[in-house]
């Protein structure tokens, strides 16, 4: 697989984490831990989660082409997200999207 797809999953799972509440114009809690722990299991859930889907669904992306890309893309998204959420909830609090 292309080194470029996997800079590609990275950059989907960074983008799956969930968002901080002051996203939404709330104001922000003390932050209890740093920010860079969430970011960094959401690239590594993003990673494995194209990867997975890969090796699921498809054939290899051995031609690297748009429509492989968007359809990968998807799946790291997906796992970035599930357990970007699993992460928040073991960490305490009610919401998996609030920090």
């Amino acid at each position: 697989m292309s080194p470029a797809l996997f800079a590609l999953w990275a950059i989907v799972g960074w983008c799956g984490t969930p968002y901080p509440r002051w996203w939404w114009r709330v104001p922000p809690p003390p932050d209890p831990e740093p920010w860079w722990r969430s970011r960094l299991i959401g690239v590594v859930a993003g990673i494995i989660g194209g990867w997975a889907f890969t090796q699921v669904f498809g054939p290899r992306p051995e031609p690297w082409t748009v429509v492989t890309a968007a359809a990968t893309s998807v799946g790291a998204f997906f796992v970035s997200r599930l357990v970007g959420d699993l992460y928040g909830l073991v960490r305490g609090g009610g919401s998996a999207n609030r920090g």
